[in-house]
């Protein structure tokens, strides 16, 4: 069987990288191969090549190797929020505050909430269970309707406890 993942060309790097291709390539019984843009997955068991499909796409959406490897925990999650139908600048101002300086906020939201968060593009990208990433998205969401910073920080520590 195999699977067809496109990624942005400048990831294709991290993906075609021989500690990446091997360090999946051995965990799922899976084959990857990289041209131009298009990452093909090949195996045999169904449920490795739809977590080695699930895994690409993260890495593609920004995440490292490393921490795109949490997929492979039972009750992690990929989700991806789509800004897509924003202004530039409205999602330039956006991806700034969920980031935050120096990148406290998007640390801040990945304490709270135990998902971890990547913005690249047009998307904010998250991993972590169900409940996690909805701690997460919401606190997400409450940037984007323009809560102030101190206000999504206090509901993350909330929702700590």
């Amino acid at each position: 069987m195999k699977e067809i993942v496109m990624v942005p060309k400048d990831r294709t790097a991290v993906i075609k990288s021989k500690d990446t291709k091997d360090r999946f390539e051995s965990k799922l019984n899976i084959k990857i191969s990289v041209v131009d843009n298009a990452v093909e997955i090949d195996g045999e068991d169904g449920l490795n090549l739809y977590q080695g499909r699930i895994i690409i796409k993260a890495i593609a959406r920004g995440f490292s190797p490393e921490r795109a490897q949490k997929l492979l925990e039972e009750e992690a999650q990929f989700e991806i929020i789509d800004m897509g139908n924003l202004t530039d600048r409205k999602m330039k101002t956006i991806k700034s505050r969920i980031i935050g300086t120096g990148g406290k906020m998007r640390e801040a939201i990945e304490i709270g909430s135990k998902s971890l968060v990547s913005v690249y593009g047009k998307t904010i990208s998250l991993i972590g269970t169900y409940e996690q990433n909805k701690i997460a998205k919401k606190a997400i969401k409450l940037i984007m309707d323009g809560a102030m910073l101190t206000s999504v920080k206090r509901f993350l520590l909330k929702s700590m406890t």
